[in-house]
C-alpha cells in the first residue's frame, strides 16, 4: 500500500472504537464476495456505531481513499469488493432499533440479516416484503443498496417500495436524514449550508429540468422490475414511467440511495415499511418436459394473479438428486421425472379461496401435470430447494466450476420464450452450460 493509505489508516486507528484491520489475512478474506471477482481492499473496519463510520468517511475524504460499505457480502456482481476501506456493518451494526406494530414499520441497522429480521417480526404477524434468495445471509443495508426483489416481487415490488426513511453519512462524513419532503420542506433543505444542502440543490435542479426528465424517461426500461443505474426514475410521477406499485410523490433522496450500491452515501439506519404475513398459501407444482414449454405458459399463469412464480431447472433438480438432504426435499413434492418445474404460489384467507385459484390455473393449462401443495411443510421444502440451488452448484466436484455472472436480468414475461433460447444458444457457442 502507498504512503497516503498508510497515513490514512494510522490517522483513523485511534479515532474509532471498532476494530480496524489491515493485515494480509483480513484483506484477503474481504477481497472476495459471492461473485467471481477478487479485489484486495486497503483494510476493513468493523464499526461499533455510526460515529466510527463517520470518522472513517471523514478521514477517507481527507486522504482521498475510497470507502466501501458491506453487510453480508452476498453480492453476485462484485459490488462489495474494491480497492477501498471496507466498512463491515454485519458484526456490530445489526440491531433492530424499533418495531411499530400499529403503523407497520421498523427501524433497523444496516447489518441485520433479513431472515433474523423476519424472525423477530413473525410474532407480530408482520414481515419485510422483498425476499431475495440470499435472505439467510444478506444484510438489509445491502438489500436496500441493491434494490433487491425476490420470489414475491409480483406482490411486493422492489425494496425501494418499502424504504420510508434512512439515516446516512454523505461523502464528507456529514450525517443526513433522508425522508419524504413536501414543497416547503424541500426548499428549506435546499437552503441549507454544507454538503447536504448542496446535494439537495443539485438533485432537485437535475430532476426539475425538462430535458433531463426526458432523458430519464427515454433511458428507463419499460418493465417495472429494474435495478440498474441510479434511481432517478423514482422522482418522476407523471404517469410516463411504470412504477408498478403506488408511489409517494414527495421528494425523498432515500429513493436515490436504493440501488446505488453504496456509491452515494453510507447507510447507518433504515426505517422500513412492513407487510402482513399471508394467512394461507398454496404452491402448485407444474412439471414440464422442456424449459421452453415452461417459459411459454408464464404469461398465461400471470393472468391467474399468483403471488410468486419460480423456476427450478433441470440442473438444479439433478444436483439435488445427488445430495441426500436435497433429494429428500425434492422427493416430497415431485411426482414424475420432469426436465424442470414451475412453482406457482397463491395466497388467500381460506382454503376454499386457494382451491378456487388452483382450479383457475388447471383450467388455463389443460393437460399439464399440476400438483397443489396445501401443507406449509411441503411448501417450505420447495422454497428450500430453490434457495440451496446455488450452494449445491458451487460445491460441485468438477474441473468446470459454476460462476454466477448474468445478474438481475429483467425480461418482460411475454418475451421469455424468445429471450432464453437466444442466451442459451450464445452460451452453447462458448462451450458453456447455463442454469437458473
Amino acid at each position: 500500500m502507498d504512503t497516503a493509505v498508510n497515513d490514512f489508516l494510522n490517522d483513523l486507528r485511534p479515532r474509532v472504537a471498532g476494530d480496524l484491520r489491515s493485515d494480509i489475512y483480513t484483506r484477503t478474506l474481504y477481497s472476495t464476495d459471492a461473485s467471481l471477482y477478487q479485489v484486495m481492499p486497503y483494510g476493513v473496519l468493523f464499526p461499533r456505531h455510526a460515529d466510527d463510520m463517520q470518522a472513517a468517511i471523514e478521514a477517507a475524504a481527507k486522504y482521498r481513499v475510497p470507502i466501501l460499505p458491506r453487510a453480508g457480502g452476498s453480492s453476485l456482481a462484485g459490488q462489495t469488493v474494491n480497492t477501498a476501506l471496507v466498512l463491515d456493518t454485519s458484526r456490530w451494526l445489526d440491531q433492530i432499533l424499533e418495531i411499530n406494530v400499529e403503523e407497520s414499520w421498523a427501524r433497523v441497522q444496516p447489518g441485520i440479516v433479513l431472515d433474523a429480521f423476519n424472525a423477530a417480526l413473525k410474532p407480530h404477524n408482520l414481515q419485510f416484503g422483498p425476499d431475495p434468495a440470499s435472505s439467510n445471509r444478506a444484510g438489509l443495508g445491502g438489500i436496500v443498496s441493491n434494490n433487491a426483489t425476490g420470489s414475491h416481487s409480483i406482490v411486493y415490488g422492489m425494496t425501494a417500495d418499502h424504504v420510508l426513511e434512512m439515516q446516512v453519512l454523505l461523502d464528507d462524513g456529514t450525517p443526513a436524514h433522508f425522508r419524504p419532503l413536501d414543497g416547503d420542506e424541500l426548499r428549506q433543505h435546499m437552503a441549507k449550508d454544507g454538503r447536504e444542502g448542496e446535494i439537495y440543490r443539485a438533485v432537485a435542479t437535475l430532476i426539475g429540468d425538462d430535458a433531463n426528465r426526458q432523458i430519464v424517461r427515454a433511458g428507463t426500461p419499460r418493465h417495472w422490475r429494474r435495478c440498474g443505474g441510479y434511481n432517478l426514475a423514482r422522482f418522476i410521477h407523471d404517469g410516463t414511467i411504470d412504477h408498478y406499485l403506488p408511489q409517494d410523490s414527495r421528494f425523498n433522496l432515500a429513493n436515490l440511495v436504493c440501488g446505488a450500491e453504496g456509491t452515494l452515501a453510507a447507510i447507518t439506519e433504515l426505517k422500513l415499511k412492513l407487510v402482513e404475513r399471508p394467512k394461507l398459501a398454496v404452491l402448485a407444482i407444474i412439471e414440464f418436459p422442456t424449459l421452453l414449454a415452461s417459459l411459454e405458459v408464464v404469461p398465461e399463469i400471470l393472468e391467474t394473479q399468483p403471488t410468486a412464480v419460480e423456476l427450478i431447472d433441470d440442473l438444479s433438480l439433478r444436483m439435488s438428486a445427488g445430495n441426500r438432504e436435497a433429494a429428500r426435499l425434492v422427493k416430497s413434492f415431485l411426482k414424475g421425472t420432469p426436465f424442470c418445474i414451475l412453482a406457482v404460489e397463491y395466497q388467500g384467507d381460506s382454503e376454499a379461496e386457494l382451491r378456487s385459484q388452483v382450479g383457475q390455473l388447471i383450467a388455463r393449462l389443460p393437460g399439464l401435470p399440476i400438483t397443489p401443495l396445501y401443507d406449509p411443510k411441503l411448501q417450505a421444502n420447495v422454497w428450500a430447494v430453490r434457495k440451496i440451488g446455488l450452494g449445491l452448484l458451487m460445491s460441485m466436484r468438477s474441473d468446470w466450476k459454476p460462476i454466477p455472472f448474468i445478474e438481475d436480468t429483467a425480461v418482460p414475461p411475454q418475451h421469455l420464450a424468445e429471450y432464453i433460447p437466444k442466451i442459451e444458444a450464445f452460451c452453447t457457442e462458448l462451450g458453456t452450460q447455463m442454469t437458473y
